[in-house]
């Protein structure tokens, strides 16, 4: 399989730009600064990473400081936003890192600072969960109050409900609400309250549902699950036990986390052998052990177990709505959509996304207007078929 390289070729660090690239859909990214800050990262390391992307933070932040035109210092209040929360990545192996928490805490206030400049109606939740509160925002298309569709996104594996604007702001345009969302493991409850990832994400979902149910822009009949990324798991686990949910769109479905884990002998050394490609490799030093901290767990060797409690497959017959699952060309995380459908019983739509139609790569990559014209579209027959049944 041909490896396409957009700037670096290291493909970590190349994937990390292509994601700050994608957020430019949404008034995320500057497509001219992003390719300048990686220009400015030189050899890419995690260091050279953290300083290119804070420089770039600070002169979006000091260009929001300059104007007086509210949609000028919205868009760089965004952009220092998004650079921020990519400065700190190669950096999530140490949650005590100071870099990491003030970089978090930066990106957090410039998206907040940016949310009354928004034109869509923006709040704030309240999610209790445990003794603690969950992030959570609320996007509605405007201001009128009107009754719609809400979608619902929780965070991936390494982003954050304010990240999350970027993959939900089409949403709005098609004229949806949105709630975005962490649940443990992410963002703010991973680096502020040392909640880690947990299998049994329905006790997640469940009260962010209860908490946006109370809003009365929200059609409690009409509540469509996004699982991207690692929420690929999360979604449908969660949807197999809240039957509130409408409409589940996968990408990739991700039912068994552990499915690429080797059994038998290799599986014993998978262990050993990955600690001593970290002791090795700085950069699988950050990828196994930014994954390691967002389970709390100290060896690779407990990583692995811990991820062979992420599956549901055993209680995919429960989710009750209609699914939708994409797999594009050349995910990694991806593969196991077949899997998911096979042991489901609802309404199951498979689809497969290509590089030829410029949608290959991890959820799509740069190709989000292609996901978009495959997702909404479904949504909106999904939706219309239960209204017809209701109104018969």
């Amino acid at each position: 399989m041909t490896t396409h390289h957009l700037f670096f070729s290291n493909e970590l660090y190349d994937g990390q730009l292509e994601r700050t690239l994608g957020a430019v859909y949404a008034g995320m990214a500057d497509l001219g600064e992003a390719f300048a800050a990686a220009a400015q990262v030189g050899k890419p390391t995690p260091d050279s990473w953290y300083d290119a992307w804070s420089a770039r933070a600070a002169v979006a932040e000091e260009q929001a400081t300059a104007t007086d035109q509210p949609a000028g210092r919205r868009d760089a209040l965004l952009r220092a936003s998004e650079y921020h929360r990519q400065s700190y990545f190669f950096l999530r192996h140490n949650l005590d890192d100071p870099r990491l928490l003030a970089a978090y805490q930066a990106h957090v206030d410039a998206f907040r600072a940016a949310l009354p400049l928004l034109t869509w109606h923006t709040e704030q939740l309240s999610v209790p969960f445990e003794n603690h509160e969950l992030t959570a925002y609320f996007f509605a298309p405007d201001d009128s109050g009107a009754v719609r569709p809400t979608v619902i996104m929780p965070a991936g594996y390494d982003s954050t409900a304010e990240e999350g604007y970027a993959y939900i702001a089409a949403a709005l345009d098609y004229g949806y609400n949105a709630v975005t969302f962490e649940g443990p493991g992410q963002g703010a409850s991973l680096y502020r309250d040392r909640m880690y990832f947990r299998p049994d994400f329905a006790a997640v979902l469940s009260p962010v549902l209860d908490a946006a149910l109370q809003l009365p822009q929200v059609d409690p009949a009409a509540l469509v699950l996004f699982g991207r990324s690692m929420a690929g798991y999360l979604a449908p686990q969660a949807a197999a036990h809240d039957h509130r949910i409408a409409a589940l769109v996968c990408d990739p479905a991700q039912p068994d986390l552990a499915a690429h884990i080797p059994g038998g002998i290799i599986g014993k050394v998978a262990g050993p052998v990955g600690a001593l490609q970290m002791k090795l490799s700085d950069d699988r030093a950050e990828f196994l052990g930014s994954r390691m901290a967002t389970h709390g767990c100290a060896t690779l060797g407990d990583y692995l177990a811990e991820l062979r409690s992420f599956t549901m497959i055993d209680v995919a017959d429960k989710i009750s709505c209609p699914t939708l699952i994409i797999e594009c060309e050349g995910d990694f995380a991806g593969g196991n959509g077949q899997a998911l459908a096979d042991a489901m019983t609802a309404p199951v739509t498979l689809v497969h996304l290509t590089r030829a139609q410029g949608a290959g790569g991890h959820c799509a990559g740069l190709g989000q207007k292609v996901w978009e014209s495959t997702v909404y579209p479904w949504i909106a027959d999904v939706l219309s078929q239960q209204n017809s049944v209701v109104r018969s």
